[in-house]
C-alpha cells in the first residue's frame, strides 16, 4: 500500500470526529513504550508499559490547519475505531522536536503552556515515508 493510501485511511477514520479538514494522522505510542513492551514480553509480561503523559497509550493524533487532536482509539484489523477525544491544541502554539534512529521516530510536542508529550512511532517495514509525511504536517523540526 502506498503512503497516500495509508495516510488517507487514517485521515478518513478520524475526520468525522474533527471540526476541520484533517491533513495527516498517525497512531503513536508514549516514548519508550515500544521498548518497554518488548522487555515486558521477554520478562513474561511482568513489566508495564512506559507512561509519559496523561494521553492514552497508544494515541491517535490528527493534524488540521488550526488544531492538533489526540484521540483514544482501538485498532480493528486494518482499520481504526476512533473513541473519545483526549486532547486538542492550537497548532500555532505547538513546537515539535524530532529525533530519529534507524527504526524509530521520537518526537516531543510542547504546548504554549509548557506541557510536553514525548511520543514515538516505528519507521520499520516501509513506514518511514508515512512518518515523514505526518511529521512534516505536524511541523516537526529535526534535531
Amino acid at each position: 500500500m502506498d503512503v497516500h493510501k495509508q495516510m488517507s485511511r487514517m485521515v478518513d477514520a478520524v475526520q468525522p470526529h474533527c471540526d476541520e479538514p484533517i491533513t495527516a494522522a498517525m497512531t503513536c505510542s508514549h516514548a519508550g513504550s515500544m521498548s518497554s513492551l518488548l522487555a515486558s514480553k521477554l520478562a513474561g509480561g511482568a513489566l508495564g508499559t512506559a507512561r509519559t503523559s496523561d494521553l492514552p497509550n497508544p494515541v491517535f493524533l490528527a493534524v488540521g490547519n488550526d488544531t492538533v487532536y489526540a484521540f483514544h482509539y482501538r485498532p480493528r484489523g486494518f482499520k481504526f475505531k476512533i473513541k473519545k477525544e483526549a486532547a486538542r491544541w492550537p497548532r500555532r502554539d505547538l513546537t515539535v522536536a524530532v529525533e530519529e534512529t534507524s527504526r524509530m521516530c521520537y518526537f516531543t510536542v510542547t504546548t504554549a503552556s509548557g506541557d510536553s508529550y514525548a511520543l514515538e512511532v516505528t519507521t520499520v517495514m516501509g513506514a518511514k515515508d508515512l512518518v515523514d509525511v505526518f511529521i512534516a504536517a505536524l511541523g516537526g523540526r529535526r534535531l
